[in-house]
């Protein structure tokens, strides 16, 4: 009797084993950064902190091209949602850029100070521009898009800025799609102040 016992355990232990061998493991699943983005081409990022990580968003940069300089606010200044809070500049090209937030600057990124490109480089990383303490948060984040609104969003941007270049579409994109790079450099300054006023709400 034993003997049958001790067979009968064995299976089942071999059984149990051979099942979580064939069982597939579970993929790990990749953690989603939600960012908000605001009108004038800025984007916001919550820190768990509950501060706010603000930068230039994609197309933003590539409309801008290279970045030469960016200005930055003071530490401890307060920024205002939808007011100028920094400037950046390709050549001859300046562009003041709006904050999508309000609140005090409690950290710049000195890295982007020292090599402005990092804005082309890396917009969502290394280029980041500073943080703010915000005021009243969850009301602000309405003002902003995100998500599947904010890609809608971006692909009505683009399709608008195909529109100002309607009459040379070649100066607006390389083979493939692709921004041409420097675009700022073809534009007339008629062309270029109507972009900054549209786009990165400049102005006139």
């Amino acid at each position: 009797m034993s003997l049958v016992l001790a067979l009968t355990v064995a299976t089942i232990i071999i059984l149990i084993r051979m099942m979580q061998v064939d069982k597939p493991k579970e993929n790990a699943k990749p953690v989603l950064v939600k960012r908000y983005v605001h009108p004038g081409h800025s984007w916001v990022k919550l820190t768990q902190d509950c501060d706010v990580v603000v930068g230039i968003d994609d197309f933003g940069q590539s409309v801008i091209g290279s970045i030469d300089e960016v200005k930055l606010p003071h530490l401890l200044h307060r920024v205002r949602q939808g007011e100028v809070a920094w400037v950046v500049r390709h050549g001859q090209r300046v562009v003041p850029m709006r904050s999508p937030v309000s609140g005090r600057v409690i950290e710049k990124n000195e890295m982007v100070l020292n090599s402005p490109s990092l804005i082309n480089r890396s917009p969502y990383g290394d280029g980041w521009l500073f943080k703010v303490r915000p005021t009243k948060i969850n009301l602000q984040l309405h003002n902003l898009f995100t998500g599947r609104v904010a890609s809608r969003w971006q692909d009505s941007e683009r399709t608008e800025l195909a529109r100002c270049f309607s009459g040379t579409p070649a100066l607006m994109y390389q083979e493939g799609g692709v921004l041409l790079h420097n675009l700022a450099d073809k534009c007339s300054n008629a062309e270029w102040r109507a972009i900054a006023g549209q786009f990165f709400l400049v102005d006139s």
